[in-house]
């Protein structure tokens, strides 16, 4: 980016998808629209502006290492190449959907208070350390725990919750109300199982081979 002078304000989006690193890079105080930074494998020399009114793309990030990230995201935040929470600062508010896919770990991660979206923690193995936000308007997804051990569920979810590689209910308190979906689908017997008294989608207990419980 050596010589690239950006303006002050971009009131729609920025695209750098192929930037690599952004040493040198000065972005706009303010953009209105969606910022795609998404082949960025280093956060090193990345200043961000403080609001971002839509999408925050970063999938290629590995490393939360020097990630200084706006105090609102009113968009989807997209980390879901990072492997470990370590030295990651999320916004308060993020109003769309966040993607965390790949942390193996809830170690060290503090989520924002409000998610107007949906959460991705689908590559989570243990819910040891999990604090979910009170509430989720999107959907939750957490399709890589084997075990509800741990695990807290907010007390609203106003989209799907997958849970499909849980093959215990062992611990397991479903909301009471569900807005979406809600996938079971790696359970083979219902002992144990306390559904939640609705679910506004549909019910994804296709492994069952058992109903006794």
């Amino acid at each position: 980016v050596e010589g690239l002078i950006l303006p002050t304000t971009v009131n729609g989006n920025l695209d750098l998808p192929r930037l690599t690193n952004a040493e040198g890079l000065v972005l706009p105080n303010t953009i209105n629209g969606y910022i795609d930074l998404r082949n960025l494998t280093s956060a090193e020399g990345l200043v961000l502006p403080n609001t971002i009114n839509e999408h925050l793309n970063l999938r290629n990030l590995t490393s939360a290492k020097g990630l200084v990230l706006p105090n609102t995201i009113n968009g989807s935040l997209d980390l879901s190449s990072l492997t470990s929470a370590e030295g990651l600062a999320l916004p308060d508010t993020i109003n769309g959907y966040l993607d965390l896919s790949s942390l193996t770990s809830a170690e060290g991660l503090v989520l924002p208070n409000t998610i107007g979206g949906s959460l991705s923690l689908s590559g989570l193995k243990s819910a040891k350390g999990l604090v979910l936000p009170d509430i989720i308007n999107g959907s939750l997804y957490l399709s890589g725990l084997k075990s509800a051990k741990g695990l807290v569920l907010p007390d609203t979810i106003n989209g799907n919750l997958d849970l499909r590689g849980l093959t215990s209910v062992e611990g397991l308190v479903l909301p009471d109300t569900i807005s979406g979906s809600l996938h079971l689908t790696s359970l083979t017997s219902a002992k144990g199982l306390r559904l939640s008294n609705i679910i506004y989608g549909d019910l994804y207990l296709e492994g069952l081979t058992s109903v006794e419980g």
